[in-house]
């Protein structure tokens, strides 16, 4: 079949025909994504389980579709489709009626049939017509008469659906025991003639589809018989059953196959839901095997080209997998950076190019690497590390025996984040630092020094070129970087690195420190060590404690120097990078509790921040930026590692630090943090001392039912949830424009069912709620708020309002929102259903006459009885409410299908 001209994504054709060239041409299991995608189903539509029998014919259909006007347009017909008459024939005059229909699968009952011969019997068995179900024949009156259906027109391949899934009161699997045969002849359920004699009847089965597990779930596994077409043409080969489940094929016994699959108190709910037989006649043709050569050339070259497509992709995959990136950072880099560290994170991903190197590669092929890459060229020749054969393992030890002597004018360093210290009990922020050394060795591999798939390295190298590297003696050398505090211009220089001794002072290297800042070198210097952003040490005694001492052996250090004669108390390396790390810029997006219709937002805020100002001055600061009142500004502050909650004490007590994303400030990651703030109809302090926040729900003109917050007086009536209500709520066009409060379940959005309608004088603490957080200012209200529909604004004596509740089949499977309607004593039933109608204006004319309307108990929702709406009949409200209390003791219930599905298995839709 051409595969049309569809995108390949999309084309269910091309990918079917993928599928069965690869069940033909591969030795391993085929994938189906490329058919799922097809299908226009995403990951978690392809995970949905689906009915197996409505899946084939959904997919036979569309494939049906697509192949109209084809020369292939009758093959779907012509192998699944069949036909069979229903017929009424009068038994005692010459007179039939008979009607032929087509039938792609035959569905059969489980539920009292022992078997498929039994179920098929019962399909086709005929029943007579007589006493006062005669049958109208015209002209001839009324007469005794046969009614039944044949098979006039059997398929090539006949597909028989076993109805274990079924509604019997509860929804149920009917797992009782159902045989079935090895062979089939349907002869006598059907009627022969010139379009299907005896031959056409014979059947033998080749699959069996088995679903294990219940109704709402379970597993599918497929058995079919891999050499049916071998053993119907010769008596002397056996059988061939195999199993597939999902990716696993496996051999398999007949018995496995066919009797272990009847089902049973035994069975452990698992039974054959589906048998595919194929007609012995047209075994040869259905299923004669196609050899590669009969494979159009378009459709092999098609997919060949797809499969070395994939290969490549594989074995790039496979490469990467053996491949790590790193970046290079230099001291040029380094040097650029005026503020916190050594590079910043930016640089590092962003801006320094990523290198590929091979994990097994040695240590000294990396070296001659970065050579190549940062310094000068090397003329040796380019080694495929992924190619094994052996001209290129000796061309690889070619190579490494030429670089093996190499003296190279540089060190390489891994830099991580690991570092912890004695010298301060705070929590320090990560920093990157150059950590460990990459020895320049032959016989060691990259892998035994860098272990993740990204990794940054330092490359150390002599600060004048003319200079040779100086040796490393890990036992007593540290790497270091000198920076250079101008009191003056304030700021930041980084001047180079050093190796120090880790056993010497630093008043020991303060000549040396002179002489690569440029200054004097009897200049006097105070010493600062920079263990982290938020941690900054001043060595007040730079003669006192050796430099390992300090920082604990490690290498990486960041020691910073300014003149002691323009160092002050104000101006001071300490004083500016503690002035740097805690101004953050900050944007300030403004969120609504509750928006009003009319509401605009304003456009975010930027602005700078001390980590060590008070909230007030954020709000003040917004307040100045807004022309509003800074009482009325709600900040959200972070409540945990990844919660930002509004907050409602006092601001004065606490520092912008709230508003950070982290506990932890790192200004190499966090460059602006985020901040959502709301301009309250009141001032914020009023929340905690004279209002309450309440959660509860509102039903919008459309329909929709949203979560609202909204905050009333501590010790308010439900006049003044609404009053604060109506400030937000979205009142439609035309509208009364007065809200009432409803209450309702305890699962509002999903199980809807209102109890009663509040009066407006009736006290907060009173409506069903239940705390919040243990925090006696924060409670749920099981309510709903709704506009007031204008008909229903007056209630007179005589009326009555009734809760009305959608169920699916059972009254305590509630769906849906719930609504009241009026009822008014001895009104015409019929009224009572055109209110309900107007009620539910999405619902179609059409679904609504399939409605059931019934009465059921208010306590335990059992039905009490069915409403008819007959005409003449009145409402008795003596019977629908209590006159006492008044509240109602019965709710109208609306018993149709529930939008979600009876089981787990969605409906099945192929968008392509």
């Amino acid at each position: 079949m051409e595969v049309g001209s569809e995108p390949t994504e999309s084309n269910i054709v091309l990918a079917m025909q993928r599928v069965f060239y690869e069940l033909q041409m591969s030795s391993e299991a085929v994938e189906t994504n490329s058919l799922t995608r097809a299908f226009g189903w995403d990951k978690l539509d392809a995970f949905n389980q689906h009915d197996v029998q409505e899946f084939c014919r959904v997919l036979l259909d569309n494939l049906e579709t697509k192949m109209k006007g084809t020369s292939e347009e009758k093959s779907i017909p012509n192998l699944f489709r069949g036909n069979m008459k229903s017929y009424i024939k009068c038994l005692d005059v010459d007179y039939e009626s008979s009607r032929t229909e087509s039938f792609y699968d035959v569905q059969l009952n489980v539920l009292g049939m022992e078997s498929l011969e039994r179920a098929f019997e019962a399909y086709t068995t005929s029943e007579i017509l007589d006493d006062e179900n005669k049958y109208d024949a015209g002209d001839y009156g009324l007469q005794r008469a046969e009614k039944g259906v044949k098979f006039v027109e059997l398929p090539p391949v006949l597909h028989v659906q076993l109805m274990r899934f079924q509604y019997c009161g509860v929804e149920q699997k009917i797992n009782e025991r159902f045989t079935f045969p090895e062979k089939m002849n349907l002869a006598t359920c059907s009627e022969l003639g010139p379009m299907l004699t005896e031959d056409d009847c014979v059947y033998s089965l080749h699959a069996v589809l088995v679903h294990s597990g219940e109704f709402h779930g379970g597993h599918y596994v497929t058995y079919i018989n891999v050499n049916l077409h071998e053993s119907v043409l010769d008596d002397t080969v056996a059988s061939k059953w195999c199993k597939f489940d999902d990716d696993v094929v496996s051999r398999t016994t007949t018995d496995d196959a066919i009797i272990f699959n009847f089902g049973g108190e035994k069975a452990m709910n698992t039974s054959a839901y589906m048998l595919v037989y194929v007609r012995d006649n047209a075994i040869d043709q259905v299923l004669a095997p196609i050899p590669d050569s009969q494979i159009p050339q378009s459709v092999s070259r098609t997919f060949e080209m797809e499969r070395l497509h994939r290969n490549r992709e594989k074995k790039k995959l496979e490469e990467e997998q053996l491949c790590m990136t790193i970046a290079l950072v230099t001291p040029d880099m380094v040097a650029s950076n005026h503020t916190f560290d050594l590079v910043d994170q930016s640089v590092i991903h962003d801006i320094i190019p990523h290198e590929t190197v091979w994990k097994h590669m040695m240590t000294v092929e990396l070296y001659q690497f970065v050579h190549d890459r940062l310094f000068e060229k090397s003329s040796l020749p380019k080694i495929d590390m992924f190619d094994s054969d052996e001209e290129a393992k000796q061309a690889r030890n070619e190579t490494l025996r030429r670089i093996k002597g190499n003296k190279f004018n540089f060190r390489l360093w891994r830099m991580t984040d690991v570092y912890s210290t004695d010298r301060t009990s705070a929590k320090l922020s990560s920093r990157l630092r150059p950590t460990d050394v990459i020895p320049c060795r032959s016989d060691k591999r990259l892998e035994q020094f860098l272990s993740s798939d990204f990794e940054t390295l330092y490359v150390e190298f002599s600060n004048r070129k003319d200079q040779k590297l100086q040796d490393y003696d890990k036992t007593k050398d540290l790497l270091f970087f000198l920076k250079y505090y101008d009191t003056m211009t304030e700021k930041f220089t980084l001047i180079g690195h050093i190796l120090v001794d880790m056993n010497r002072k630093f008043a020991f290297y303060r000549s040396t420190f002179c002489e690569m800042i440029g200054l004097s070198p009897d200049t006097e210097l105070k010493y600062y060590i920079e263990h982290a952003p938020s941690f900054l040490e001043f060595i007040a005694d730079p003669t006192r404690s050796s430099i390992g001492k300090i920082v604990d052996e490690q290498d990486g250090g960041i020691v910073i120097v300014e003149k002691a004669e323009t160092s002050t108390e104000q101006k001071n390396s300490k004083a500016k990078m503690t002035e740097l790390y805690l101004d953050v810029e900050m944007e300030f997006v403004q969120t609504f509790y509750n928006k009003r219709p009319d509401e605009v937002q304003f456009e975010p805020i930027i602005k700078r921040v001390c980590l060590d100002d008070k909230l007030t001055t954020v709000a003040e600061s917004i307040g100045k930026h807004l022309n509003v009142d800074p009482k009325k500004i709600l900040i959200w502050t972070r409540i945990s590692a990844n919660r930002f909650d509004p907050y409602f004490e006092d601001y004065s007590l606490q520092t912008c630090k709230l508003l950070m994303a982290k506990a932890l400030h790192d200004p190499r990651l966090f460059k602006k943090y985020r901040v959502q703030y709301a301009i309250m109809p009141f001032d914020v302090e009023e929340i905690t001392k004279l209002r309450t926040q309440s959660r509860l729900y509102w039903q919008l003109p459309s329909g929709n039912v949203e979560e609202i917050t909204l905050f009333p007086p501590k010790e308010g009536l439900v006049s003044d949830l609404l009053a604060e209500a109506k400030r937000y709520y979205p009142f439609s066009e035309g509208g009364s424009g007065k809200l009432r409060l409803l209450q309702i379940g305890s699962s509002p959005l999903s199980n809807q069912r209102v109890y009663q309608i509040y009066a407006e004088n009736t006290q907060i603490v009173e409506v069903d709620q239940r705390s919040m957080y243990k925090q006696v200012s924060f409670q749920a209200l099981h309510c709903r708020i709704e506009e007031i529909p204008i008909d229903e604004l007056d209630v007179s004596p005589g009326e009555f309002f009734c809760p009305v509740v959608h169920f699916d089949r059972e009254p305590t499977k509630l769906f849906g929102v719930s609504f009241v309607i009026k009822i008014r004593n001895n009104e015409l039933m019929t009224e009572v259903r055109d209110r309900l109608r107007r009620k539910l204006p999405d619902v179609s004319d059409a679904d609504f006459a399939k409605y059931k309307f019934s009465l059921l108990s208010r306590d335990k929702l059992q039905l009490c009885r069915n409403i008819e709406f007959n005409d003449g009949e009145k409402v008795n409200l003596t019977d629908m409410a209590n006159q006492t209390t008044g509240v109602p003791q019965v709710y109208i219930g609306i018993d149709h299908k529930s939008p979600n599905q009876h089981s787990n298995e969605a409906t099945i839709r192929i968008l392509n």
